[in-house]
């Protein structure tokens, strides 16, 4: 196997394997403890703390792999998360895992990986790895739901969450053996990050994150009641629905990442697709039959992942080869900022106002997303002057 491919190989196995794990958790974790009588409350404190953690998370990774390596850095995370799933055999207080949820939404495995993309991944085929392997994360937590739905049928908690310990571990065992390391040259300083972060870099995140926002309002808690409340569905079906929902987005952001034209304005086509997004999200909240309702979901996310195609595409494209952590942390700051904000008001708003109001909140974000693009600067010169660093990272790793 080419060197490349052998390093997008190891970082895509790291990062689908964490994904695994963090999708089974969503499904063991609330079964578990729901069993022996925790409150809900408190199982949805462990989701606000994940999700709570991923946004102090970038910038702490992104100066950490600025300052020591991406290699260190990306193999140390697969291990924090290889031990923390280890951990839950040891049966502690439940102070102890809202501190380990916290600890896991720290490790931005995610960042890890498109660092090492921008770096070690041939430029012709820099779009579709970046597409492909964050694509597959999304595929990923919806298979970790399955599974860790019939590993929790049939196990105790703690081995179920075990055998996605052992994946990392294994993952961790490749990484360590086949990824090469890279130093950036520019360390900067963490009270300079925001002002040498270039201000397309930041509006790029902001538009991303509320496009995130639009997805979370309706589709972390929202969704899963209102397809019990509303439609009757058990919680089995519930759950398929969910896995189907997050597999066809991920397949979805791979598939269409080899059939888009990127010569097009990408600012034209993010502003479109947003757009696009608005009567499905508009058309949601209207009374309807659970297939049609279905049938709208998955429609949905086909308009969101035309848009993840050109987000993750342009990231690469602006950011820097000198200091691509700080560039990329940045952006995925700004792009997780939304996700608590959009759990959380959309909440009160289904109970203040009903289901309809949470998918008209998800449609102003969405709004708001498609004007924001509309701030971006046109790409130009976009296979210009990028193919000489490739060839020389390509010399270097030979």
């Amino acid at each position: 196997m080419d060197g490349h491919k052998q390093t997008i190989a190891a970082v895509a196995l790291g990062l689908w394997s964490a994904a695994l794990t963090i999708g089974a958790l969503r499904v063991v974790l609330p079964v578990y403890f729901n069993s022996v009588g925790v409150s809900i409350s408190k199982i949805a404190l462990l989701f606000f703390l994940f999700k709570l953690s991923e946004i102090f998370a970038p910038l702490g990774v992104g100066l950490t792999v600025n300052r020591l390596g991406y290699r260190g850095v990306f193999i140390g995370g697969l291990a924090v998360h290889s031990v923390i799933s280890c951990l839950y055999l040891f049966k502690g207080t439940f102070a102890l895992v809202y501190l380990e949820r916290f600890a896991r939404g720290l490790i931005d495995l995610p960042l890890m990986s498109s660092v090492y993309i921008k770096h070690f991944s041939l430029k012709e085929d820099q779009r579709f790895h970046i597409n492909m392997v964050l694509g597959g994360r999304d595929a990923a937590k919806g298979i970790g739901m399955f599974l860790g739905g019939i590993l929790i049928a049939f196990l105790p908690a703690e081995l179920s969450i075990l055998i996605f310990g052992l994946l990392t571990s294994s993952a961790t065992a490749m990484a360590f053996a086949c990824l090469p390391d890279l130093k950036e040259e520019v360390k900067t300083p963490i009270l300079k990050v925001w002002g040498t972060v270039d201000r397309k870099i930041k509006t790029l995140g902001l538009a991303r994150g509320l496009l995130h926002g639009a997805w979370d309002a309706w589709g972390i808690a929202i969704l899963p009641v209102y397809l019990t409340v509303v439609f009757g569905l058990s919680p089995a079906l519930v759950g398929a629905v969910m896995m189907g929902e997050h597999i066809f987005h991920g397949l979805s952001v791979t598939l269409l990442s080899r059939w888009v034209n990127f010569a097009w304005d990408s600012r034209r086509v993010l502003v479109g697709c947003s757009f696009l997004l608005l009567p499905v999200c508009f058309a949601l909240a209207l009374p309807m039959s659970v297939y049609l309702f279905l049938l709208l979901v998955f429609l949905y996310q086909f308009f969101n992942s035309a848009c993840v195609v050109y987000y993750n595409h342009l990231k690469l494209e602006f950011a820097t080869e000198e200091k691509t952590s700080i560039d990329l942390a940045t952006y995925s700051t700004l792009s997780s900022a939304f996700k608590p904000i959009a759990v959380f008001v959309s909440g009160v708003l289904a109970e203040a106002m009903g289901f309809h109001s949470v998918f008209y909140f998800s449609s102003l974000l969405v709004v708001l997303s498609g004007l924001t693009c509309l701030t971006l600067p046109k790409p130009v010169g976009q296979a210009v002057g990028v193919a000489q660093p490739y060839v020389r990272e390509s010399i270097a790793l030979k």
